[in-house]
């Protein structure tokens, strides 16, 4: 995904705010049903997706998992609105964002949802406090507050002494937490992450899933990730499992507690 799905062509560029959505609570933030994806055309044709149903609950932890090659992207950035779906609906906090103007499906994801995908989709000519302050300014914050708030969670994510640090200089690893941190900052309803723990040691994996856990609970966001990191399952509400461009199963985790 290229940073111009999400951001402007002018990252430092404040235009005016789109409008926030907010459904019921009862109605889960994501309803996708009979949704199917192909990529190519005839005999070569991949059916990515085939049908697929799902529901994701306000204020959960939902990982995605499955073999490579299942689906599990394809789902995600059609949830994301990234890509559209051949057949069937797919339904982000009651907004089918297919049926919204270009400009307005814009701004519909920068102010609703988060995205951390395996690209890390860093500008490079920004410092990391900027590149975490981009979906802040999109959505209207003043510049002053909007690097506080970037510095705020970049120390969250123990990257307090590199906040003026360019991305190339930081481990792959760093980079990823600065992903993480630019998805998180602007509180969006949902999140959605692509392997968020795959360049992470250990320690500090489990130290991002826990600040993105929290975020659940403390911010009223959504999380929906893709992983094939076994060592963070146990923090999941629910695990819905993928193979071969259906969900196969879904059931309760153990949701860890913070």
């Amino acid at each position: 995904m290229s940073s111009t799905t999400i951001f402007r062509s002018d990252p430092l560029a404040v235009p005016p705010s789109p409008a926030s959505v907010s459904p019921s609570p009862d109605v889960p933030v994501v309803v996708c049903r009979g949704v199917a994806k192909a990529f190519g055309e005839g005999e070569s044709a991949v059916q990515a997706l085939r049908g697929v149903d799902l529901d994701v609950r306000r204020g959960e932890l939902l990982m995605l998992v499955g073999p490579s090659g299942c689906g599990k992207t394809t789902l995600i950035s059609i949830i994301a609105g990234i890509l559209t779906p051949d057949a069937g609906t797919c339904h982000v906090l009651g907004v089918d964002q297919r049926c919204l103007p270009s400009d307005a499906a814009v701004d519909f994801r920068a102010k609703n949802i988060g995205f951390i995908f395996q690209a890390y989709n860093l500008i490079p000519s920004l410092s990391i406090q900027d590149n975490v302050a981009i979906p802040l300014l999109i959505n209207g914050v003043p510049r002053p507050e909007a690097r506080e708030r970037a510095s705020a969670i970049l120390r969250d994510m123990g990257l307090d002494d590199r906040i003026h640090a360019s991305p190339e200089t930081l481990s792959g690893g760093q980079q990823q937490r600065v992903a993480i941190a630019r998805a998180l900052v602007h509180k969006p309803g949902l999140v959605v992450c692509d392997e968020p723990t795959s360049a992470l040691d250990h320690v500090t994996g489990e130290r991002v899933i826990r600040l993105m856990r929290e975020a659940v609970h403390e911010r009223g966001a959504t999380l929906l990730v893709v992983t094939h990191d076994a060592r963070i399952f146990p923090f999941a509400d629910r695990i819905a499992t993928m193979d071969d461009g259906h969900i196969l199963d879904v059931h309760d985790g153990t949701g860890e507690a913070i």
